[in-house]
């Protein structure tokens, strides 16, 4: 089969029919419909059958496609990643950063930055870590701000800031609990907030735990850490999220409390290997690893 021939088939696949697969290639319907023809005839099998005016895949078109896929994905890549090396110079500084990075310390240091850059045009985009691995290793960002260490053969990393595992709480009564550190194990006994085991430091988390014989039960487990800053906000339960998700909280009555073992999380750059970064991403760096400098103290 040939590469259009592939394109065709996906793309029928994925629509259920020619004509939607004609729009989507951005084809006229009667190309795509000799396309899947010729497709048919080098293959001597028919990929479709049509029943009651739609089109439904043969045996031969399902097995097929489970190969198709994953290709048409790294297909789909490698043209992202040739747009984005053919780009102007004077393209925008492209960041890519976790959601909850975004909410404080990003305003921040494009505060900062801004003093240096104050007409450069930015764009933002916000994923999880593991995500923005894969975008920097295909040159969708400039810079990459993630949690943890995401080693990549294509990236650099650079240390941004260390901060730690906090647990964050309402604290509304008179003489309620104000200690400023919290055992893991003594938070576990009552339903929590936390990240999702997928995240790098909800693993981080989940071996701590596994580490000391106790498990949480019940609670609310969520993909952010803002996410869970705002459901200890609305008073759904203590929550643990970093040190620099912290900063970010707006209750006063929200208590913060660094947990015990303490369990430390660490703010890296990711860069492309090999290259010498821009002046603005330096520049990027240096006003980042100011705002979140704070967050190495004690959270209070």
């Amino acid at each position: 089969m040939k590469l259009k021939h592939l394109e065709v088939f996906h793309a029928i696949m994925l629509t259920g029919s020619v004509s939607a697969a004609a729009r989507l290639l951005h084809v006229t319907q009667p190309a795509a419909t000799q396309t899947l023809q010729h497709a048919e005839l080098q293959l001597g099998y028919a990929l479709f059958t049509r029943e009651r005016n739609r089109l439904v895949p043969t045996h031969e078109a399902v097995a097929l496609y489970a190969e198709v896929q994953p290709l048409m994905s790294q297909l789909e890549r490698v043209r992202r990643l040739a747009g984005a090396l053919g780009r102007d110079e004077d393209r925008p500084l492209r960041i890519l950063i976790v959601p909850s990075l975004a909410v404080r310390a990003l305003p921040d240091a494009l505060r900062r930055f801004r003093l240096k850059h104050p007409d450069m045009p930015v764009t933002i985009r916000t994923l999880h870590s593991r995500e923005i691995a894969q975008a920097m290793a295909l040159q969708e960002g400039d810079i990459g701000i993630v949690y943890g260490s995401t080693p990549h053969p294509a990236l650099h990393e650079e240390a941004i800031a260390r901060g730690r595992l906090v647990c964050v709480s309402r604290v509304e009564a008179r003489g309620a609990d104000r200690r400023s550190t919290v055992a893991l194990d003594e938070l576990l006994r009552s339903p929590i907030i936390r990240i999702d085991e997928h995240d790098p430091i909800g693993t981080m988390l989940a071996e701590q735990w596994s580490r000391l014989g106790v498990a949480p039960t019940g609670g609310i487990t969520v993909q952010t850490h803002h996410i869970a800053l705002v459901l200890a906000e609305q008073g759904f339960g203590p929550a643990i999220v970093d040190s620099f998700t912290a900063q970010a909280r707006h209750d006063a009555a929200l208590h913060v409390r660094t947990l015990l073992p303490e369990i430390a999380v660490e703010v890296r750059a990711l860069l492309p290997q090999g290259t010498r970064s821009p002046r603005p991403v330096a520049d990027f760096i240096r006003a980042f690893k100011a705002v979140t400098a704070e967050s190495d103290a004690q959270p209070g």
